[in-house]
C-alpha cells in the first residue's frame, strides 16, 4: 500500500497503523484500500465485507459523520484514531441509528468480532461500558 492524499488530514502513519491492525486481526481474511483512507475488509466468521473509513479526529461530531457519509456513501465503521480521540454523543447516536460503528483504536478489535459490529462496547475490569464521549 502506498501513500496517497486525502482531504481529511489523515496522516499516512494513521493509515498504515489501521492497515496493520486490520491485516493482523484473526477475523479478517483480506484487506484492500482505496481513496487513500477507505478500507474494505472481509471477515472470516461472518463471511461479510465491511467498509472502514480511517480518520484522525480529536472529537468526532455529527457534522463530520454526515460529511463522511456524504463523501463515501454506505460505511460500516468510522475509525477516528487513538484512545485520546473521542466522539460527541450526538455523533455516536447517529452512527448507532445508521448501523455504523464509530470507534477509537481500543474498540476496533472487539468490534471486528461482533456480528453487530456497529454496537460494540468496550468493558472495563468491572464489566461497565467504557465510552470515549467528549
Amino acid at each position: 500500500m502506498t501513500n496517497g492524499s486525502n482531504d481529511w488530514g489523515t496522516p499516512y502513519c494513521d493509515i498504515t497503523f489501521l492497515g496493520r491492525l486490520l491485516r493482523t486481526h484473526k477475523n479478517v481474511s483480506s484487506v484492500s484500500r482505496s481513496n487513500d483512507i477507505l478500507f474494505t475488509v472481509e471477515r472470516e466468521q461472518q463471511g461479510d465485507t465491511l467498509k472502514i473509513l480511517c480518520l484522525r479526529e480529536y472529537t468526532m461530531g455529527r457534522t463530520m459523520v454526515d460529511r463522511a457519509i456524504d463523501e463515501f456513501g454506505d460505511l460500516d465503521i468510522i475509525y477516528i484514531g487513538g484512545d485520546w480521540n473521542g466522539y460527541q454523543p450526538e455523533a455516536k447516536e447517529l452512527c448507532l441509528d445508521s448501523k455504523i460503528g464509530l470507534y477509537v483504536t481500543s474498540e476496533m478489535s472487539g468490534a471486528l468480532w461482533r456480528n453487530q459490529y456497529w454496537n460494540y462496547e468496550k468493558k472495563d475490569k468491572d464489566g461497565d461500558p467504557v465510552t470515549f464521549t467528549k
